[in-house]
């Protein structure tokens, strides 16, 4: 998958998908009762085999002739959450991030939760 370009009046504007991916992480970090980003082996995989961008827990597909981006994101989230208010959020948060900050529209975040944190069991 190609970068996401934009051209403008100066000239082309190139946002590599490392970027797009980074806006989404840390937007998805800053909503309450989000612990982390699950990566893991089938992402690994993904990464060398699979159409598209999959790293580290998040997922892109860009669609160049609509301007529409897809998220996909796997978190961790605090024991004793709301789960679907939590992914709400993220889903918002993410969505908010990426439009205001690239000028992409984002047609789809979908979440999934890859694990639970708890301070008892240091999971």
């Amino acid at each position: 998958m190609t970068d996401k370009r934009k051209k403008t009046e100066s000239g082309v504007l190139k946002i590599n998908n490392d970027v797009i991916a980074s806006i989404a992480r840390n937007a998805a970090l800053q909503v309450n009762g989000v612990q982390g980003v699950k990566t893991n082996s089938l992402s690994m995989i993904l990464d060398i085999f699979h159409k598209g961008y999959h790293r580290k827990g998040i997922s892109l597909d860009i669609n160049e002739n609509e301007n529409e981006i897809k998220i996909g994101i796997t978190i961790i989230v605090r024991y004793g959450v709301n789960i679907p208010e939590i992914a709400t959020l993220v889903q918002e948060s993410i969505r908010n991030a990426l439009e205001d900050m690239t000028g992409l529209s984002v047609a789809e975040v979908d979440v999934s939760i890859g694990d639970i944190h708890s301070e008892t069991d240091g999971n």
